[in-house]
């Protein structure tokens, strides 16, 4: 079981990695909004700083969803209220970590501008596209993770009502604003919400669970 101050260190750092690595990507010129092939350009022709920016913004996933492992793991036990949910939200957290680096290696590929993988036949656009799918998807396990610790929390009470109250919230907003999401309906701006929610409430709770440890210490 990792140690609560690792634990509050990866949930606090991960998202604000992820945020600079953002800013990196956009910088060079990698709009979301663009295509695949205006991204896959993009990238090929700042093939250094877009190595950096997806590595770093992998590493930021796993930091992220590796303190919430720490913290559900942390939350299981025979007696302890809510163990069930936080156990699923740990098994999920860790799926979200290797489903993850499956799409960067299919990233990491297609912007290589001489890698075996195309000279052998390969097509870089469905690579980078079958890597977006799969980053995609990976917000549906993120919400559940939200959704189940979120209840856990509440159950537990091993953290404040609000945080586990947000967690919730922000969680169903993932869920069914991508299952009802079309363009800019009411489900894109739930999906919104919850999508900007995740990295704050995940920063709060690592701040929280780092006050917590050394306090206990």
């Amino acid at each position: 079981m990792l140690s609560k101050n690792l634990t509050g260190m990866f949930m606090f750092l991960g998202p604000i990695l992820a945020v600079i690595m953002i800013i990196i990507e956009q910088a060079y010129g990698r709009g979301l909004d663009s295509s695949f092939a205006e991204q896959l350009k993009a990238m090929s022709d700042n093939y250094a700083l877009a190595t950096i920016s997806s590595v770093g913004f992998s590493i930021a996933v796993l930091t992220i969803f590796i303190g919430f492992y720490g913290l559900a793991r942390s939350m299981q036990g025979e007696n302890k209220p809510g163990s069930d949910l936080a156990g699923l939200a740990s098994i999920f957290a860790i799926l979200i970590a290797g489903i993850y680096m499956v799409s960067l290696g299919l990233e990491l590929m297609a912007t290589e501008k001489a890698s075996e993988w195309t000279e052998q036949g390969g097509d870089a656009i469905t690579a980078f596209s079958i890597s977006e799918a799969i980053t995609r998807s990976i917000f549906v396990l993120d919400s559940l993770v939200m959704l189940f610790l979120g209840i856990a929390i509440l159950i537990q009470k091993n953290m404040s009502k609000v945080v586990g109250g947000l967690f919730t919230l922000f969680g169903i907003c993932v869920l069914f604003g991508g299952i009802f999401s079309e363009g800019d309906n009411w489900a894109g701006m739930l999906w919104f919400i919850g999508f900007l929610g995740f990295p704050i409430i995940t920063c709060v709770t690592g701040f929280i669970t780092l006050r917590q440890a050394r306090k206990n210490s």
